[in-house]
């Protein structure tokens, strides 16, 4: 099926995605649907985290709300749109059976100051039938503003059975003047006939030239340390983003988790890991897991006679002086396995706290 809106007077497609860093072949994708007049009912925007999806998902809705139809960014539809404040552009996301509203709100909000926040809660959250039946529901109304609706499903592959299930009926049936766009990490999460009414469009990990651009553009940071960040965000700008946010914490906490695999004892190392797994939620965790694995490969670097690529050889020349590089190694891929835990929705404290231990063996241990 495809939807349609009314005709409007465009500057040309090639505005629409201007905030969208690299991605060429999605952006082709999306300006030659809008090109066309045909765009389809519905989106799945896949790929990984910090790679632009919900950036082009806003594009998209502003462009399907802005006056001039081409996202110009300044009426009232693309301003609104921008703040999630937009009666007929609504934002779906996972929760937890205690969200608040003020809860998503207050995330919302920080995501429109900084423009860096996740726009994640924390815990183990998952899009229950619940909020399908609320997208239901808004959609059976006339629109407010009389353009149609657009509905933004983040996270999709958190989608619990009975609810894909519903939200089925919606992707069947839209009603006319209907764009919905659903994204996910990972699209085979999601149930294939959900997936099959709907058109993919992939989103790769940027480049590291793209990220380390983005850094220097949009926050100022010098070009050598926007190359060192950027090597380091495993091609996610939003991951870039928010480790710069918070650079200077994160890297103390990273220092000292070392510090604590080199000397502390399994006790300590597992009171630690409890801890530190409390004090940085989920939305931290995996930003922590990549960046000690980020040291551990420079660690190991630096035990081939190699040169460091994410940190300047003075930072590293006093940690694991004693470690191999074959347990550098074996520990870099045990972080990079917690990562991908953590991705999987395994709690922070169990991820880990089982990643330390197995860390601290490989690495010798210490008694």
């Amino acid at each position: 099926m495809i939807s349609s809106k009314p005709p409007v007077e465009s500057a040309g497609t090639g505005w629409i995605y201007r905030a969208l860093i690299g991605q060429v072949r999605a952006r082709a994708l999306l300006e030659a649907s809008f090109e066309s007049g045909r765009l389809p009912h519905a989106f799945l925007f896949a790929g990984p985290r910090g790679t632009g999806k919900l950036t082009a998902a806003l594009a998209t809705a502003s462009a399907w709300m802005c006056e001039t139809g081409d996202n110009c960014g300044h009426c009232r539809h693309c301003r609104r749109v921008a703040c999630f404040e937009h009666p007929d552009a609504r934002i779906t996301m996972p929760v937890t059976g205690s969200t608040t509203p003020d809860e998503v709100f207050l995330l919302l909000s920080r995501r429109v100051a900084d423009g860096v926040t996740p726009v994640a809660l924390p815990g183990n959250c998952w899009i229950p039938i619940e909020s399908v039946r609320e997208i239901q529901s808004r959609l059976a109304l006339k629109p407010y503003e009389g353009r149609g609706r657009v509905e933004i499903v983040l996270d999709a592959d958190r989608m619990k059975a009975e609810a894909a299930n519903a939200l089925l009926k919606t992707l069947e049936e839209p009603p006319p003047g209907t764009l919905l766009i659903l994204t996910a990490v990972r699209a085979s999460a999601i149930l294939p006939t959900v997936r099959s009414r709907m058109q993919t469009v992939r989103f790769g990990r940027l480049s590291t030239r793209d990220i380390a651009s983005a850094l220097v553009s949009r926050i100022s940071m010098e070009s050598d340390e926007a190359e060192r960040l950027a090597m380091a965000s495993d091609g996610s700008l939003g991951a870039a983003l928010e480790a710069a946010t918070e650079r200077d914490g994160l890297g103390d906490i990273v220092l000292e988790t070392v510090e604590v695999l080199e000397k502390a004892g399994e006790h300590a190392v597992l009171e630690f890991s409890l801890e530190l797994a409390k004090k940085l939620g989920t939305a931290s965790s995996g930003r922590f897991c990549s960046a000690v694995t980020a040291l551990l490969h420079d660690l190991a670097r630096r035990a081939s006679g190699l040169a460091p690529l994410y940190h300047p050889p003075s930072d590293i020349e006093n940690r694991g002086a004693g470690w191999g590089l074959r347990g550098l190694e074996e520990a870099v891929e045990i972080f990079g396995r917690c990562e991908r835990r953590l991705r999987s929705n395994v709690m922070p404290q169990a991820a880990i706290s089982a990643a330390m231990l197995a860390a601290r063996e490989a690495l010798g241990g210490h008694a």
